[in-house]
């Protein structure tokens, strides 16, 4: 079967690999779609992981149950969740499975074979039946769903709260999102490219967009806010994101640290400490969140076909790739169609 893998620092290539068989347990999924995430695009960058077939927000149709004979059948169209608890660390045994000690060991499309391909191996308690009024297209989007979901949870949005959203990509888009169904009065977002802050505006659940490289932007963001903003949702990761944020909260603010960065971040402690901010960092969503987030698109709760710009093949990955990271392109979501 054919596959996009990393071929060294930023550079991917289409090659063939053993497709993987039917072994009883894991269910075989034939990939329909499957989208680029931001933490992709990373490890393109740097180009540590040769060799390795990237992919993890992806649904297909199962072509063997395995395990799951009993309740799937061929042909059903399924989504999976890109986990790999172990079950048996502390975090697994008190039902934090995104924190598994040990999850990192063969994580799909991170560490071990992922859906940039045409045919992905699952482990049956992660696959998860789409229902009928979830497209393919919404599909791929379940997961960064998840983890912006995650991220209002834990800031706690409650009705009329001002939040401040760093960064235009597709995570901060869906934390804006999730904040104004949570009930927001407010949403201001900073992104330094034009064409996604353009694209921001017109996706209708932020109320204002800020350039992230203003040098008074601090000052216009404590002006539109009033004072303050109650919560922060950090998905830059870098620090004059994370700095603008810890500026622009109001006492006893919240900060949720969403984005990741592999280097160091440097950031001022002293605000934090002066105002008594809370910070808390997340990783991934709990597999409810995940559920959630499928039964919220398919009531069109949230609405996620309107973020992905459009489709390529795994011929068109690399190009993909390089215009995600132009810092002058108005996508921020780009799906593959093996």
């Amino acid at each position: 079967m054919k596959a996009v893998t990393i071929a060294g620092k930023k550079q991917l290539k289409v090659t063939e690999t053993e497709t993987p068989k039917a072994d009883g347990s894991k269910v075989l999924v034939e990939v329909a779609k499957v989208g680029i995430c931001g933490s992709d695009l990373h490890m393109w960058e740097n180009g540590d992981r040769v060799g390795l077939i990237m992919g993890h927000e992806f649904c297909g149709k199962v072509v063997d149950p395995g395990a799951l004979k009993d309740t799937l059948n061929v042909g059903d169209r399924v989504t999976v969740l890109p986990l790999n608890p172990c079950g048996e660390c502390i975090n697994c045994k008190h039902g934090k499975v995104n924190n598994c000690v040990n999850g990192l060991a063969a994580s799909p499309g991170i560490t071990a074979p992922g859906a940039y391909t045409e045919f992905f191996a699952a482990r049956p308690d992660m696959v998860r039946k789409l229902p009928d009024t979830v497209s393919d297209d919404e599909a791929t989007m379940i997961e960064p769903t998840a983890v912006a979901l995650r991220a209002v949870h834990l800031g706690g949005v409650q009705p009329g709260d001002k939040v401040l959203v760093t960064g235009g990509g597709i995570i901060g888009l869906l934390c804006a999102a999730w904040a104004r169904i949570a009930g927001a009065s407010y949403i201001a977002l900073t992104e330094a490219n034009p064409k996604r802050a353009e694209k921001a505006l017109e996706m209708g659940d932020v109320d204002e967009v800020f350039d992230a490289k203003d040098e008074e932007l601090v000052k216009k963001l404590l002006t539109a806010s009033k004072g303050g903003f109650d919560q922060a949702l950090e998905c830059a990761a870098v620090a004059p994101a994370v700095n603008t944020t810890i500026q622009s909260l109001k006492y006893g603010g919240k900060l949720v640290l969403v984005g990741v960065n592999y280097s160091p971040v440097p950031v001022s402690t002293l605000l934090i400490v002066l105002r008594e901010l809370e910070v808390k960092g997340t990783i991934g969503y709990a597999p409810e969140e995940f559920d959630q987030s499928i039964e919220l698109m398919a009531k069109k709760v949230i609405e996620t076909e309107r973020f992905i710009s459009r489709t390529v093949g795994l011929d068109g990955v690399q190009d993909a790739f390089e215009q995600l990271t132009s810092g002058d392109n108005p996508d921020v979501k780009i799906i593959i169609q093996p």
